[in-house]
């Protein structure tokens, strides 16, 4: 009992105990370009990184990067979103899809910037930053970031 008392005691004084978002805290995440995620040619949003929120309401904002390497003759295509509980492109009005004639083969890089979403959610719920490849160049990968803001209390 008295190394549980300790225990408590040295995590109060360190400042390790977990607390609520307060309004206008922020939360921030990013994958850089050397750690970029492969991506599958595939119409399913696959996942470039995730945070998890407290309750309340928030502002979330983001960009993805997509490299396409030796990318051939052809139309590439590339979606992203930022999701939250489950991988998604839904809801559309925040999903982009961007569409670009290749009239030869060659390197791109295609920055998307993801249109703010401000969601409502319970606390412990993950949000994801996805992007996707349509194309059918097999060497496609993507970094980005992701922040939140929160705005508001959630109200039940």
């Amino acid at each position: 009992m008295k190394k549980l008392l300790a225990t408590i005691a040295l995590a109060i004084l360190t400042g390790m105990v977990a607390r609520a978002a307060q309004i206008g805290d922020s939360v921030f995440i990013a994958v850089p370009v050397e750690n970029r995620v492969s991506l599958v040619v595939s119409n399913d949003p696959q996942e470039i990184t995730n945070f998890v929120l407290d309750s309340g309401v928030w502002l979330v904002s983001g960009q993805i990067n997509f490299l396409s390497l030796s990318t051939p003759a052809g139309t590439m295509f590339t979606a992203g979103n930022i999701s939250v509980g489950s991988l998604s492109f839904d809801p559309a009005e925040t999903a982009s899809v961007t569409a670009e004639q290749v009239a030869r083969l060659g390197n791109i890089i295609r920055n998307t910037s993801l249109v703010p979403r401000l969601i409502d959610v319970a606390a412990g719920t993950s949000v994801f930053l996805v992007g996707g490849s349509f194309n059918p160049n097999p060497d496609v990968s993507a970094w980005g970031f992701m922040t939140a803001v929160k705005i508001r209390n959630h109200v039940d």
